[in-house]
Parts: structure tokens; sequence; C-alpha cells
């Protein structure tokens, strides 16, 4: 997997969050239309996950919000996850995502925080949230646009 996989765009933003500003970077792929919107939750920090977060954006075809949370997890990770989800779903149009084809995944600890939101919105009525499972000891380019 080569060090920078294509996107059309990257940009480093701040969503609002509990205690203060929660770092979040987006990735636009080269595809056009409205394409999914994948909410990521980092292990380690957007810094860490670039690599991986450019590689599903172009492989795949999905808008990519890598979001930062706080330690420990429960609550304040939770409680990041949970408003940068509700922000990517009010704001997915805006950022030329389809808002009706919502997606969460996450890497190790993120994984638990994204598993945690996808059954708190089933259980709060919030539309249709799907949960991938991403291991980044993979090579992300074999992911398939079908699947999303």
């Amino acid at each position: 997997m080569a060090d920078r996989c294509p996107v059309r765009l990257v940009a480093d933003t701040r969503l609002r969050g509990l205690t203060g500003p929660q770092p979040a970077r987006t990735y636009w792929p080269s595809t056009a239309g409205d394409p999914p919107m994948l909410v990521f939750l980092p292990a380690e920090g957007i810094e860490h996950a670039d690599r991986l977060c450019r590689a599903v954006c172009a492989a795949a075809g999905v808008v990519v919000l890598s979001v930062s949370y706080r330690q420990p997890l429960w609550p304040d990770g939770w409680s990041d996850a949970t408003l940068a989800t509700e922000w990517a779903a009010d704001h997915a149009r805006e950022l030329g995502a389809d808002p009706d084809r919502l997606l969460l995944a996450g890497a190790d600890g993120g994984a638990e925080l994204a598993a945690a939101v996808t059954a708190h919105a089933r259980t709060q009525g919030w539309p249709p949230l799907v949960h991938l499972a991403i291991d980044d000891l993979l090579d992300p380019t074999h992911l398939r646009k079908e699947v999303l």
C-alpha cells in the first residue's frame, strides 16, 4: 500500500466537544456523487490513522471523518464518539456525503466505542447506522464499494 493513497481533499477541523474542541480530519474521495460517510474512531488519534483513512477513502469511495476522543473510554470517549456521530449525521450533506448512509468504525478502543454508539443509536431511534469492523492490519484497498 502506498504511503499516500489518492484522495481529492483532506481537511483538519475541530468539532465542539463537551470539554472543548475535538480534533477531526475529513477525507474526500476522488469519485463523484453522494458517497456514504464513515465516522472513524482511531486508536491513537487522527495523525496515527492518516494512512488507513486515506486508503479507506480512496478504495471504498467514502467520505471519512476521523475523530479523536478523550480517555478514559467510559464515559469520556463514549461521550465524544456519540457527539461526533450526531454531528456527522447532521452535517453529512454539507460535507458532500449521503446522510442516509452513515457508517461507524474504529480501531482498538475506538472499535469498542463504535459498537457502543451503534447500540445506543438503535435504542434511541436514530436513523440506521451501520457498524463496520476495520482491521488496520489488513490492506484496506481490498474493500469493495458494493459492500458499502
